[in-house]
């Protein structure tokens, strides 16, 4: 504990700090009362960690830009704790990088496919430019695939995408799925590189929750709303397994109805046992499921990564429901109902 203390005790100090910044409910709420964008835009260019970002971007113009320059703030932030944080906890935080970069390319790809050239991709910080492993100015650019692979030249993501691509039968849609299951097997190897033994076992614990809920989700909106087979289902998920057991994925994916799923889903550990995250009738969605495990985690180990990534994530969270109240205010949404959208976890 006093190894954790003295090593963790800055880096935990500084995000508690920032954390601090992080708007409230009250605040949120009283956006969503907002009549026009202007006013909201007006709000952020004057607050916390909103504010130097919007002032090195006075030339913004249109929705896109917006949510960009917004977006930015996260790895604006991640870059703030990055460079205070010693050399195994920035190893621990390449994990969350790469999910960063794997969202980029992911938008990359679905301008190209809709062929437009938005500049919403121009706004990624100095930071971000510099510790990405591939050609951030090349991938944002690209205006087809042959373009965006140059790009990814002599990264770890040129080999998948490569192979994606040279697939024809891979839609956008497969791309993204797939990207996002390359991202998950990816971390999940790399964490068992941590060399620190107590990170090893917080992101085992985080995304082996994230994984198995990934898969759960997957499983249960293929069922519901695309009727898709079990096999096919089975060929898109996450080939890894935390606390579900196989014969539980097996029952999950041959379930027939909803009920049934649900009824297998309510045997599992993470509803049942001393270690269950919720009780069979809960309402129960991913988010909350990965909320309950950070809050579990930063419990257990205070004085470590678990409180810098429980941040990350609560300010991921937070453009979230920003990007959601510009949206509604723009398009008229009345308040009650942009409210009941941002605030309901």
């Amino acid at each position: 504990m006093a190894g954790g203390l003295l090593e963790y005790s800055g880096l935990v100090t500084k995000t508690r700090a920032m954390h601090g910044g992080l708007l409230s409910q009250q605040t949120l709420a009283g956006l969503a009362e907002c009549e026009k964008v202007e006013e909201i835009l007006g709000f952020l260019r004057e607050y916390g960690s909103y504010a130097p970002i919007f002032q090195s971007h006075e030339e913004i113009a249109h929705r896109a830009q917006v949510e960009a320059v917004i977006g930015d703030s996260l790895y604006s932030d991640y870059g703030k704790l990055y460079r205070f944080a010693g050399s195994a906890q920035r190893q621990g935080l390449e994990i969350i990088f790469m999910r960063y970069e794997v969202n980029v390319l992911k938008k990359c790809m679905e301008h190209i496919g809709r062929r437009i050239r938005e500049k919403n991709l121009d706004y990624l910080n100095l930071f971000f430019g510099q510790h990405a492993d591939f050609d951030v100015a090349a991938v944002t650019e690209a205006m087809d695939m042959a373009g965006f692979l140059a790009g990814l030249s002599g990264s770890r993501y040129e080999a998948p995408l490569r192979r994606m691509v040279e697939n024809p039968a891979m839609s956008q849609t497969d791309y993204v799925i797939q990207m996002d299951v390359f991202y998950y097997k990816t971390a999940w190897k790399y964490k068992d590189r941590l060399k620190d033994a107590r990170m090893r076992e917080i992101y085992t614990q985080l995304l082996g929750t994230e994984i198995d809920w990934q898969n759960i989700m997957w499983i249960y909106r293929s069922k519901r709303f695309y009727d898709r087979r079990p096999e096919e289902i089975a060929a898109d998920m996450i080939p890894v397994s935390y606390r579900l057991k196989k014969q539980e994925l097996a029952a999950l994916l041959e379930s027939g109805t909803t009920e049934a799923f649900v009824e297998v889903l309510g045997r599992t550990s993470y509803f049942r046992g001393k270690d269950a995250l919720a009780a069979v009738g809960d309402e129960v969605t991913f988010a909350r499921m990965i909320e309950k495990t950070y809050r579990l985690l930063c419990r257990k180990y205070p004085m470590s990564l678990a409180p810098v990534l429980k941040y990350l994530y609560d300010k991921e969270n937070e453009i979230d429901k920003l990007t959601t109240i510009l949206e509604g205010v723009r398009y008229r949404i009345p308040a009650p109902e942009i409210r009941e959208l941002v605030l309901a976890t």
